[in-house]
């Protein structure tokens, strides 16, 4: 299922958004972490800047405009509903990778080329050879959101 945000609310003092989202279900993000850790998020240590956050792409997104700065619903949602993720504990097996292949009809060189990762690493994750990273498995999540978007369009 993909997730989709109808509006959002900005608490610029407690650096904290409310998202609304379709069906009615209310969530908060709270960017004070992600603003203290990572440099691409420090501009939103600037109210002016976090009051711009608006809804991106009909709610499959939210982002800050006149910045690189976006976060995917889908992310948004499963930050909060830990339970409802596709795959058990956030990682994806050597198994749930080779039908997460087989599903968005990819070769071993095709995912490469789309993950921007050597074939020998692809091949690595589908044998079970190697453990697939969180940023490998959010990745592939994208992948499989953008073809049901599609589809769904």
């Amino acid at each position: 299922m993909t997730h989709r945000i109808v509006r959002i609310e900005v608490d610029v003092a407690r650096r904290r958004l409310t998202l609304h989202w379709k069906g009615g279900v209310v969530t908060t993000k709270d960017l004070r972490r992600d603003i203290a850790s990572r440099a691409v998020f420090a501009p939103l240590a600037d109210p002016k800047v976090l009051a711009r956050a608006r809804v991106l792409d009909g709610g499959y997104a939210i982002g800050w405009p006149r910045t690189e700065i976006a976060f995917a619903a889908d992310g948004l949602w499963y930050e909060t509903h830990r339970g409802e993720l596709p795959w058990p504990d956030e990682v994806m097996t050597a198994a749930d990778f080779k039908s997460w292949l087989k599903t968005e009809g990819l070769s071993l060189t095709a995912a490469s080329d789309l993950l921007g990762l050597s074939r020998r690493t692809i091949a690595y994750y589908a044998s079970g050879e190697r453990t697939i990273p969180r940023v490998v498995f959010i990745a592939c999540m994208a992948v499989a959101s953008a073809r049901k978007r599609r589809r769904a369009a």
